[in-house]
């Protein structure tokens, strides 16, 4: 029997088991289908590696085949997924958040998604100078070519805007340099086009960069102050971190960076089995999930459910969770608590 998922851009076939090998596509099916598919951010960033390697562990533990499917940015796909088109994506819980709520550019939200799974911050982010430009700190970028606008990643905009405003300045003070998205930002540095540029820690064009010429993250003040306005400026589930100097990486000395929890994301109309296959898959093999990529060394079991969820668990999951003692009260009460 075959069934109509209505999509963006009209109604889409899901076929029936025999076929869904074959599929493009898929959201909510049998427990014998095959193939679903990860929608990621574009090749050579951190989220791109990050869903890519849970699709490795899910392809080989769940019973099913992910394959991931790459787009300029989450807002080329996430509102597609919001109505049925893709089964997963990896996004970090700002991006969720973001779009979850329509505090974008189109409004609108995605409240059709669900929580499958968050990990602590794969994404440590600031802005990464040349280590010659005499750029220290956050102060010495005023008068300086600044990336801007990241029309593909409608959440970036406000973290950046929040990292600069805690540190004394607005885009009055500097020049901007509009790029499309997280991968542009810091190829227009590397491309002399801009003096600074916001970057998540050990994504590909940065380390490539680095290899090239040395690069530096800036620092921002890590008191629980500027978290606090940060939270209030930027989105509730914004973190600090204060990574420790790696050398190798653009950290010449120790840092604090802006972070966010990852999620594992998935449809709320999702089959439950397939939900439950990926869940197990991901549980029981969680040392493989770790080394599939750096980003994901934050996924541990006891992460798995976060106390400061920004979009609700799906079912599937707090049972799970639940059977496994890590659904605590605090979990409960914050997920119970989103509109």
């Amino acid at each position: 029997m075959s069934r109509l998922i209505k999509g963006p851009r009209g109604n889409f076939r899901a076929f029936a088991a025999a076929t869904m090998v074959g599929a493009a596509f898929l959201i909510a099916g049998t427990a014998s289908a095959k193939t679903l598919v990860m929608a990621t951010d574009r090749a050579g960033t951190l989220y791109n590696a990050t869903g890519s390697g849970l699709a490795k562990v899910l392809t080989k533990h769940s019973g099913h085949r992910v394959v991931v499917r790459a787009f300029g940015g989450p807002d080329a796909y996430i509102h597609a997924m919001n109505e049925g088109e893709y089964t997963l994506t990896a996004v970090s819980s700002n991006s969720a958040w973001f779009n979850y709520h329509g505090k974008i550019k189109s409004k609108k939200s995605t409240k059709n998604l669900r929580i499958l799974r968050s990990g602590s911050g794969a994404l440590r982010l600031s802005f990464i100078v040349y280590a010659d430009s005499g750029i220290m700190s956050f102060a010495d970028l005023k008068g300086r070519r600044v990336t801007s606008d990241y029309g593909g990643h409608a959440a970036i905009n406000p973290i950046v805007n929040g990292a600069l405003a805690v540190s004394g300045l607005g885009w009055k003070d500097l020049t901007p340099v509009p790029v499309t998205g997280a991968l542009d930002s810091p190829r227009a540095l590397g491309a002399g086009r801009a003096d600074a540029a916001w970057a998540s820690l050990g994504m590909p064009v940065v380390r490539e960069i680095h290899a090239r010429k040395k690069v530096r993250y800036l620092s921002l003040d890590g008191s629980p102050k500027t978290l606090s306005e940060l939270r209030r400026l930027v989105f509730p589930g914004l973190r600090l971190v204060k990574m420790p100097a790696l050398k190798h990486l653009g950290l010449p000395e120790p840092t604090t960076m802006i972070t966010s929890d990852s999620y594992l994301l998935t449809h709320k109309d999702t089959d439950p089995a397939i939900l439950k296959a990926a869940l197990n898959a991901l549980w029981e093999n969680e040392a493989e999930v770790k080394k599939a990529h750096f980003s994901l060394r934050g996924f541990n079991n006891k992460t798995a459910a976060t106390d400061l969820p920004m979009m609700p668990y799906h079912p599937v999951a707090i049972e799970f969770y639940k059977s496994k003692g890590v659904w605590s009260s605090k979990t409960a009460a914050a997920n119970a608590a989103i509109k």
